[in-house]
């Protein structure tokens, strides 16, 4: 499941990066809740991962898995909603009522 989501993850990076070629931010042609819902497994594993012992997570990243906890971190609060420095996130309750505690968390 690690895998699905860091190549969806890859996917996202490919087009945002054709996009700002164009001179947008991201490519607005992805569905929103599509690239909410790719943050947050690539974001989560990223945080799970960086978690691992580091003689653990040397050999995982044998495998492709790395654990960054700030680009976890940053991802989780991507999606959420959440910028820093601000106490509420962007991202109302009632649109995306899993994705916002998940960063207060943290």
């Amino acid at each position: 499941m690690i895998n699905t989501y860091l190549s969806l993850g890859k996917y996202l990076d490919t087009v945002d990066a054709e996009a700002r070629a164009r001179g947008e931010p991201e490519d607005t042609s992805i569905d929103k809740d599509f690239r909410s819902g790719v943050e947050l497994g690539v974001g989560a594993s990223n945080l799970i991962l960086s978690f691992m012992p580091n003689k653990l997570l040397s050999v995982a990243t044998i495998f492709g898995y790395n654990g960054d906890r700030d680009a976890g971190l940053k991802l989780l609060m991507k999606c959420g909603g959440w910028v820093k420095g601000e106490e509420q996130p962007r991202v109302s309750s009632g649109k995306c009522p899993c994705l916002l505690p998940i960063p207060a968390s943290c």
